[in-house]
């Protein structure tokens, strides 16, 4: 059977390969770096999910989303909606969202796969009927968990640790970044009305000395009307 393929948008390369990671061996994972190449690639694979960051350059992740809507095919395709900013997220959809799930940042490794099975897996085959039960050997029914953890437990919880360590510091980074941004836009906004303050004193003293100039035409007319008499 083929595999399932899932779309991941996201700007931060250490969020893809982390996810690309996480999905190994269950889906087909593609990448694109932002909304436009996300855009491209979805309308060249037509994937079954996309995993779509939210705070994005050139087009952010509900632009990028609506863009996709518009494409033939790509109407009904499930998105994941990620971001550790969720008020961003909030300021152009309001809750509760509808046109996306929403999973905030940082999630770990089994919560992000569980919410794709729920969209990607198939309904779930038949229970095992109560005759096949009885007709299991008791002591393989009754037989109590009481094993030591398995390896791929221990590597489960490794992989989870570090998608929640890379998670955060991209989460701590892009808190960083943004607010950085929002203290640029202040000073600039500061010096834009300091500008627009310095302009309208400078066209008052511009008028002024225009009616001076006005002022002392007069005169010196008047003196050579004087003079010339």
């Amino acid at each position: 059977m083929t595999a399932k393929k899932v779309l991941v948008i996201d700007d931060s390369i250490m969020i893809r390969k982390m996810v690309k990671s996480i999905l190994a061996g269950k889906y087909e994972v593609l990448e694109a770096s932002d909304g436009k190449s996300g855009l491209d690639a979805a309308r060249r694979a037509f994937p079954d999910l996309i995993l779509l960051d939210f705070v994005m350059p050139k087009y952010n992740g509900y632009q990028t989303l609506q863009a996709i809507r518009r494409v033939e095919g790509l109407q009904k395709v499930p998105v994941i909606m990620i971001s550790g900013l969720k008020e961003q997220v909030t300021e152009h959809v309001p809750e509760p969202f509808t046109e996306f799930d929403f999973l905030e940042k940082p999630f770990e490794a089994d919560v992000l796969v569980s919410r794709i099975q729920n969209f990607l897996t198939p309904e779930p085959a038949q229970p095992i009927s109560a005759a096949t039960s009885r007709s299991a050997p008791e002591a393989v029914r009754d037989v109590p968990h009481t094993e030591e953890p398995s390896m791929q437990m221990i590597l489960n919880r490794l992989t989870s640790t570090e998608t929640l360590l890379v998670q955060g510091i991209e989460n701590l980074i892009q808190r960083e970044v943004v607010a950085r941004v929002n203290e640029l836009h202040h000073r600039i906004e500061h010096q834009d009305h300091a500008i627009k303050t310095l302009n309208d004193r400078m066209e008052k003293i511009s008028e002024q000395i225009d009616h001076q100039n006005k002022g002392l035409m007069v005169i010196l007319r008047e003196l050579k009307a004087l003079q010339g008499k």
